[in-house]
């Protein structure tokens, strides 16, 4: 077992209990959302949705697996490193109260490196046991195709189906996968900054018959992405934080698309 591994069993044991999780104690407590991701920032592509569903009183978590000491971005001047991990931190936790979402749980893994073994079984470890801490409903992450195809993208995927599918746990109850409506898609990009217009090139997209699950976001969920995709500095420039919502918008047309982890056929306007 890993060091990584041994600290953070650690900190579940002994810590978890009071300090980030809030345990659902009787039948009619709040239900509970947790979104899953691989880096900070990723949760902006539903963004809306934890907005609208903390607003409304459900308790929104968002969990992330990487420290993103490699995102390194020319216009932020910060080099690969720590450095570069304690902003995207505080990056995080500035989005997280923005959305008015819990406090984020960072997993620590250093960018690029869920692929290999040894992270990627600790990572199945280390979320099994978040499952059974936090006791998800319902937990939201990558599809397979992981956005753009990132390879931790696709690992975090993996591995949280790899856990619904086990039954090791009765948690989440529910899973779904973030998609984009591949008929929403236009054939040229209108985007002038060369981030936004390489992920609307390159963004993989899923075929609307499969995103049966459809939830319409309130403008004023949009605004709270916008402002929540601020915080976000080290990794966009003004410019691109502006395009780079008008690209989701552009994409999902004021709504969140996801799929089930089985699939269906029935239209549905909310997770539960």
């Amino acid at each position: 077992m890993s060091i990584k591994l041994i600290l953070f069993s650690l900190l579940f044991l002994f810590f978890g209990n009071d300090t980030y999780f809030t345990k659902k104690s009787q039948s009619h407590s709040p239900k509970i959302i947790m979104a899953v991701f691989a880096h900070a920032d990723d949760e902006a592509n539903i963004a809306p949705l934890l907005s609208n569903y903390a607003r409304k009183g459900y308790l929104v978590y968002l969990v992330v697996a990487t420290n993103g000491n490699k995102g390194i971005k020319e216009h932020a001047g910060i080099p690969a490193g720590d450095s570069l991990a304690k902003t995207r931190k505080a990056e995080l936790i500035c989005t997280a109260q923005t959305l008015k979402i819990q406090p984020p749980i960072f997993l620590e893994f250093n960018d690029g490196t869920l692929a290999n073994s040894t992270s990627s079984a600790d990572l199945s470890f280390l979320l099994l046991n978040l499952f059974e801490k936090i006791k998800p409903d319902a937990v939201i992450t990558w599809g397979p195709e992981g956005g753009y195809g990132h390879t931790d993208h696709r690992m975090v995927h993996n591995i949280v189906s790899e856990i619904f599918q086990s039954g090791k746990s009765s948690w989440p109850q529910q899973l779904f996968y973030t998609g984009i409506p591949t008929e929403h898609k236009t054939a040229q990009s209108t985007f002038s900054t060369p981030t936004i217009k390489w992920l609307f090139e390159n963004w993989k997209t899923v075929k609307k018959e499969w995103l049966t699950v459809r939830i319409k976001c309130d403008e004023k969920d949009w605004i709270v992405s916008q402002q929540a995709l601020r915080c976000n500095q080290s990794q966009f420039t003004t410019a691109e934080m502006e395009e780079a919502q008008l690209l989701l918008k552009k994409f999902s047309k004021d709504t969140i698309y996801l799929r089930t982890f089985l699939p269906s056929q029935k239209i549905s306007t909310t997770l539960f």
